[in-house]
């Protein structure tokens, strides 16, 4: 390939291209992401919650409050975590006139959990016929069913969920800082998650699981291991893609501003 030079510097598209790059290296973010919780899904096996020890685990079991709960803003419902979305404007109008169909979530805000979404949510147990354990609710991602109308509410009934995190003895629990930039910026456009750490919660629990270190896995699903796995998937195929359209993008627009005839090095 010949790559012709122009000569000629054009600061816009340097603007532009660094921040295509810089875009995409934040969506690539979610792509190896959804990577690292296939991994660990693939790798952990499901075990009672009687036999939970501290380190990396995955349990299954119904959601029981903790103590408090959350105000799902659908027909006046509560539960343990919810994620408010670009739609509870119109999802609260279909609520008032108490509609049984809802519209659809957006599919990049279905396939990006907590990237897009803000989320309120409160400590939980999950219980099965061995017992309970306490989840740190603040500090989980969600990986809920695309096709259900109230996906975005976890422990507003009796149903099956599934729990992948770090199992931490619980007097070594530290709770998370809240008062971060993003924070900030959500109460700027009226948006105030409640987020109540585990520690509100600790009473003569041994274990609670929670997220270990920013980067570690920790998701609460509602969907089977295999559809779990799929949908990770689909999300690291999709952002994988997404982003290397966008450093492209911003790799040609950084010639370009650089003075670098891309298409005519190319014969275009």
């Amino acid at each position: 390939m010949v790559v012709a030079q122009s000569g000629t510097l054009e600061p816009g598209a340097l603007v532009g291209g660094v921040l295509l790059v810089l875009a995409g290296l934040w969506v690539g973010r979610i792509a190896v992401r959804s990577l690292g919780r296939l991994v660990t899904m693939v790798g952990t096996e499901t075990r009672a919650v009687e036999a939970v020890e501290p380190g990396t685990v995955e349990v299954e079991g119904t959601v029981a409050p903790a103590g408090g709960e959350v105000e799902s803003g659908l027909e006046d419902e509560t539960a343990v975590i919810v994620e408010h979305r670009t739609q509870t404007e119109q999802r609260q109008q279909y609520a008032n006139e108490q509609s049984n169909s809802l519209p659809r979530i957006p599919l990049p805000q279905q396939l990006t959990p907590n990237a897009l979404n803000s989320v309120s949510a409160v400590p939980f147990y999950v219980e099965d016929d061995t017992g309970r354990v306490l989840v740190d609710g603040a500090r989980a991602d969600t990986s809920l069913d695309a096709d259900a109308k109230d996906r975005e509410r976890v422990g507003h009934q009796r149903r099956e969920y599934s729990v992948e995190g770090q199992a931490t003895p619980a007097e070594e629990y530290t709770p998370p800082k809240r008062d971060g930039l993003l924070t900030k910026l959500l109460s700027l456009f009226g948006v105030s998650p409640t987020q109540v750490p585990a520690s509100e919660a600790i009473d003569g629990e041994d274990l609670v699981i929670t997220r270990d270190g920013e980067n570690a896995e920790f998701l609460v699903s509602d969907t089977a291991e295999w559809r779990g796995w799929i949908r990770q998937v689909a999300m690291a195929v999709l952002w994988t893609v997404i982003a290397l359209a966008l450093v492209g993008a911003g790799g040609y627009f950084l010639l370009t501003g650089a003075g670098v005839d891309v298409a005519g090095g190319l014969g275009l």
